[in-house]
């Protein structure tokens, strides 16, 4: 069996930014929803939604973002360094690009696998 690897350029963005939105809204519970527009950058459009949940889970709800960030499997080192070391009004867009960048992965990982 031979298996092709994948790379986020031999996937269409289109299709890259809209499963890891799928993947983002499952793993973070969302309730709104991310319409994407024609003539956007995708993943722009993803990043400033995804920054504003993230925002509001820090502000109101600490303990559910840390649960999301564990189950998307992203390194306790990693979401301590951008706790500890963001700038005030930084955490969430980093935060945001560290979900986004880990789901990415994910997506084309299972890309490379499917029969």
């Amino acid at each position: 069996m031979i298996i092709a690897l994948i790379s986020a350029k031999d996937m269409d963005e289109v299709t890259l930014a809209r499963q890891s939105y799928q993947l983002i809204h499952k793993d973070l519970g969302l309730e709104d929803q991310l319409e994407f527009g024609e003539g956007e950058n995708e993943f722009d459009r993803l990043e400033e939604f995804l920054t504003k949940q993230v925002n509001h889970l820090l502000d109101h709800d600490l303990n559910r973002l840390l649960n999301a960030l564990y189950r998307i499997d992203i390194p306790e080192n990693q979401v301590k360094s951008l706790l500890q070391n963001s700038k005030q009004g930084e955490i969430a867009p980093n935060m945001a690009k560290a979900i986004i960048e880990r789901e990415k992965q994910k997506v084309i990982t299972r890309q490379q696998y499917q029969p």
